[in-house]
């Protein structure tokens, strides 16, 4: 029996695959804002005995913390965490604690929670950490000097910018927490039919929304190939992929001293 914790798993993907690994016979823990969400995965896979739902909003940093404080409680070790948390904002909006919501959230939440549970993965057999996300934004979508868009907001810069952050988080983990045994994998799962969490004018709701019945995946099919990385890791300690499809992309010297200087940041930002 693996322990399977999921971030954002009250929908979509992360709900698909909560069930999946429920219906296998895995203990999962969901992390999520709505517990009358939280509680479904357990009681439609009948497996209320090995499903755990914790009430979080991971925008807060505090809330990460007490999160990885009670995995340990619960499980004692985990097999793989799998990072599907997402809100889309197109306006500034500062959580309880000081910090941009949309850097929080996308960005913070995934640091520490990948920082934070990579020590209860010491004893599983073949770890792996998944983070949905989009990358390829390239190194100038960082704004190193106002990380969190204080003077202007743009929410489509910023959202380019949590997709850099979270390559370099990947490309950071790796030569510093993987140690040859965490698999890092950044996922693009492409186009997933989902409630498109966030914020959005509403004509580009329902031009989402027509999208989306239109061309994507059903989430119960999108979430096959994470299955597959899940019950077999990548050998490499860090990989990308589109979907099922592996993406050739080699961090280059640029991205290993981007990823030490986020880092630093994040460190210093956090007070740790």
């Amino acid at each position: 029996m693996r322990n399977i914790v999921i971030s954002g798993g009250t929908d979509g993907i992360g709900r698909a695959l909560a069930l999946h690994h429920l219906r296998a016979g895995d203990r999962v823990v969901v992390i999520g804002r709505s517990a009358e969400k939280g509680a479904q995965p357990g009681r439609e896979a009948a497996a209320s005995d090995r499903f755990h739902f914790l009430g979080a909003d991971l925008s807060l940093v505090s809330e990460n913390r007490r999160i990885i404080g009670e995995v340990a409680d619960r499980l004692g070790h985990v097999d793989a965490l799998v990072l599907c948390a997402a809100y889309l904002r197109m306006k500034r909006f500062v959580t309880s604690e000081g910090f941009e919501s949309s850097f929080a959230l996308a960005y913070l939440s995934r640091f520490l929670l990948s920082t934070g549970i990579a020590p209860l993965m010491r004893d599983a057999e073949a770890p792996v950490i998944v983070n949905l996300a989009v990358v390829g934004a390239g190194a100038s979508a960082m704004n190193w000097d106002d990380l969190q868009f204080t003077a202007k907001h743009v929410g489509t810069k910023v959202w380019a910018q949590t997709r850099r952050a979270n390559e370099l988080l990947a490309v950071g983990f790796a030569r510093e927490h993987g140690l040859g045994r965490i698999k890092y994998v950044m996922v693009n799962p492409v186009y997933v039919r989902s409630s498109f969490a966030g914020e959005f004018a509403k004509p580009v709701r329902i031009v989402i929304s027509a999208l989306g019945a239109l061309s994507a995946k059903p989430a119960a099919k999108a979430v096959l190939p994470i299955v597959d990385l899940i019950e077999h890791p990548p050998a490499q300690e860090l990989s990308f992929y589109k979907a099922a499809t592996r993406q050739d992309r080699t961090p280059t010297a640029a991205d290993v001293e981007d990823a030490e200087r986020l880092y630093r940041e994040t460190k210093r930002i956090l007070n740790d």
